[in-house]
């Protein structure tokens, strides 16, 4: 790979990661904000700190290796096929990483939640076939899967957390300064759960194109700092239009909701990151969570419409970027040739 592609390459990626915590790691803390467990403020220096730990430590708990790299990121076949022609490969990962943060503002605009993770593996299979290598349509199918079977229990386990919430409260064993403090703590675990999982994305973006280019410096410290530092920098801006979607718009939420809402997603995350070794999206879960909360209060304390523009967009993620993948693919292909 050319030195001038690597370092658009490098660059994008920490623009990814940058955006990555504006876009995601915010809403970790959302429904504290909503709440007024804390102030604005202050809940997304905690998530920003915390993002930036949880990145860190689980960078340097990991094993980098370009296989490992490619075997996250569902590229062996494109990286296969553009064996000996790495100006391919990265070309086809700068389309990948556009379509991502096409679709990341576009969502982000609309105050939509959506999963990093997803639109990467929905762009990779865009590019892969406007490049001529063989498509994962198995990562398809698992994301299309995985955003209706995961968010369903999200929402089952956040009712049950609910319900067992308010019995407590009912029994005045829990009273609304212990919901407090500790929605603050569950808020710090899910910033803390992203930072683990998000921050792999475009660490291995960068392994990937350096690997390529024979160099190793994509598992240096240094690099691996740089991402962490961008995720917790967007953090920190915060994602306004979508902590309003999931603090206000899906419901009126309190505490106690708040409460139950990041327990679930905590739980959910790290049976996915320990358990399953799988990639995790905060958003779908915490936002799954907030409705589970919800409807344990009643349905009607949920905003129905919302919700369901919600999943409607979560599906629509991977076709959308796969097709924008697939387009920018094809027109830096189509420049390159001309």
């Amino acid at each position: 790979m050319t030195p001038g592609l690597l370092v658009v390459v490098v660059v994008l990626a920490l623009v990814m990661a940058f955006y990555n915590g504006f876009h995601d790691a915010s809403n970790a803390v959302s429904t504290t904000i909503t709440t007024r467990s804390l102030r604005e403020s202050t809940a997304l220096g905690m998530a920003a700190i915390l993002n930036l730990l949880g990145a860190l430590l689980g960078m340097l708990l990991l094993s980098v290796t370009a296989e490992w790299a490619l075997a996250l990121l569902g590229l062996r076949r494109l990286a296969e096929s553009t064996a000996g022609a790495p100006d391919v490969l990265g070309a086809g990962l700068i389309a990948i990483m556009l379509a991502t943060l096409a679709w990341e503002v576009l969502t982000w605009w609309i105050g939509m939640p959506s999963s990093t993770w997803h639109s990467f593996f929905g762009g990779a299979l865009g590019a892969s076939l406007a490049i001529g290598a063989a498509a994962a349509w198995n990562h398809l199918v698992e994301i299309l899967v995985a955003s209706l079977v995961g968010p369903l229990i999200a929402v089952v386990l956040a009712y049950v957390v609910m319900q067992g919430l308010l019995a407590l409260a009912r029994n005045e064993r829990l009273g609304v300064a212990h919901i407090r403090f500790a929605q603050t703590v569950s808020a710090g675990a899910v910033a803390t759960g992203h930072g683990l999982s998000d921050a792999r994305l475009p660490l291995a973006v960068i392994v990937v194109a350096t690997s390529v280019s024979g160099l190793s410096a994509g598992s240096s410290l240094t690099v691996m700092s740089a991402v962490a530092v961008a995720v917790a920098a967007g953090t920190l801006l915060g994602g306004h239009r979508i902590i309003r979607t999931i603090g206000r718009r899906l419901t009126d939420l309190s505490a106690a909701q708040g409460l139950a809402a990041e327990s679930s997603a905590v739980i959910s995350m790290s049976v996915a990151l320990f358990g399953l070794d799988s990639p995790v999206s905060s958003s779908h879960g915490l936002a799954s969570s907030v409705v589970g909360a919800g409807v344990a209060m009643g349905p009607r304390h949920v905003r129905w419409p919302v919700a369901r523009t919600m999943v409607l967009t979560w599906l629509a993620t991977p076709i959308a970027t796969a097709v924008l993948g697939a387009a920018l693919a094809g027109l830096m292909l189509e420049v390159a040739a001309g």
